[in-house]
């Protein structure tokens, strides 16, 4: 339940346009799968202290810096697509430790340029 909250509550504090056009659903699932990466992070990898504020500042830069259009965002069913991308990322057959490891390499340098 407190991982699934902390996925809405992020998804929800996204709702923010930036420019160019809408969202596409190529578009959708790499914002949902960024999304569920930081929040596998905060919640299986001890990466407690990471601010949604601070992720959610990450993931629209990544989405402005792609030149997406943020605003029709909350219509593409992203607590959905968030949760399949968690539970996905859950069932990588690796050990946690090894998991965490590569998404944390690849993900956090994100969190500290975006901020």
């Amino acid at each position: 339940m407190k991982k699934s909250s902390l996925l809405v509550l992020l998804l929800g504090l996204l709702s923010i346009t930036t420019s160019s056009r809408a969202l596409d659903e190529m578009q959708a699932e790499d914002l949902a799968d960024l999304t569920a990466i930081f929040v596998y992070l905060k919640n299986d990898c001890g990466y407690h202290d990471l601010p949604n504020n601070q992720i959610k500042r990450a993931i629209v830069f990544f989405a402005s810096r792609n030149g997406w259009d943020m605003s029709n965002y909350n219509t593409k069913k992203m607590k959905k697509l968030g949760e399949e991308s968690y539970h996905d990322l859950s069932r990588i057959a690796m050990p946690v430790e090894t998991k965490c490891k590569y998404l944390a390499r690849d993900s956090l340098g994100l969190l500290a340029y975006a901020n």
